[in-house]
């Protein structure tokens, strides 16, 4: 019953398409009328399903008539960029052809300019530059590439790896995977490294370090803090005083800071042994 409502509403305002308020959306959007008929006729459609409930039929209609609008930019920019990489096309003789990529190289490339295209609908001049710097990029990546290579060696075994992870004792072989896999994702996306692969490499083994110890100290944090009196029972439980409880959780931060514990690693069990631990040495 709603949905007829709102049909007959869109009716009224559309009439035989020839309403002020019709052709107000016919003149706005610059659009056929054809085009026009077809937004209406989705718009009925989806009513009519119940897709949508309209709230504010004009407001519905003029939302539709943008997204229309919106995706035939799209589309005219897709073609654009087509043409502009076509071997042939005065652009790419003047600016890309130097470059000498492959077809997949190329495809690779426009399809990371259509994802500009489809997420943000970015200018006609904005796709030129993004061919131009992902061209240019092209060269590097190529660089970047190979050295990430050397970086990983034949099983993650090279000298660079090893002393990273003696510096950052918290980092496992998982997290050494996950960073090249982060890095090769960034060569990949054209980044541009200015201080080469390998220095991006010890910056986020450093990084990576510094999160999972803040992980640590956090979830420390909820066993001694957050947990209402129950820190405090195991102090009494285990027959110690508030004193040497604060000894035993500055031990585990030191541990902590020194990259030896795990965040997966900080349980109610974790806790307890270190308090039986320290007891057993007493």
């Amino acid at each position: 019953m709603i949905n007829e409502v709102i049909v007959q509403r869109l009716d009224e305002l559309i009439g035989d398409y020839d309403t002020p308020f019709f052709n107000y959306l016919l003149y706005s959007y610059g659009l056929s009328l054809n085009e026009c008929e077809l937004i209406v006729g989705e718009l009925k459609s989806d009513v009519n399903s119940g897709r949508i409930i309209p709230e504010n039929i004009v407001e519905t209609l003029d939302d539709y008539f943008i997204k229309r609008v919106t995706g035939l930019e799209k589309q005219e920019k897709l073609e654009f960029l087509r043409n502009l990489v076509r071997k042939d096309s005065d652009f790419y003789v003047k600016y890309l052809k130097e470059y000498d990529l492959s077809d997949d190289e190329i495809n690779l490339i426009c399809s990371r300019v259509e994802s500009k295209i489809h997420e943000e609908n970015i200018s006609d001049f904005q796709i030129k530059r993004y061919l131009e710097y992902y061209f240019s990029n092209s060269i590097k990546q190529a660089s970047y590439i190979r050295e990430l290579e050397r970086i990983v060696g034949r099983n993650y075994d090279t000298l660079l790896i090893v002393n990273m992870k003696s510096k950052y004792p918290i980092l496992k072989d998982s997290d050494i995977v996950q960073i090249i896999f982060n890095i090769r994702g960034e060569v990949l996306e054209a980044r541009e490294f200015k201080n080469g692969i390998k220095e991006e490499f010890r910056r986020q083994c450093l990084l990576k370090s510094e999160d999972k110890k803040a992980r640590c100290r956090v979830k420390l944090s909820e066993f001694v803090e957050g947990s209402g009196d129950s820190f405090s029972k195991l102090i009494k439980f285990k027959r110690l005083t508030k004193a040497e409880g604060d000894y035993i959780v500055s031990q585990i931060e030191d541990d902590i800071s020194e990259g030896l514990i795990q965040p997966d690693e900080i349980t109610g069990a974790f806790i307890t042994k270190r308090f039986n631990d320290y007891n057993e040495r007493k």
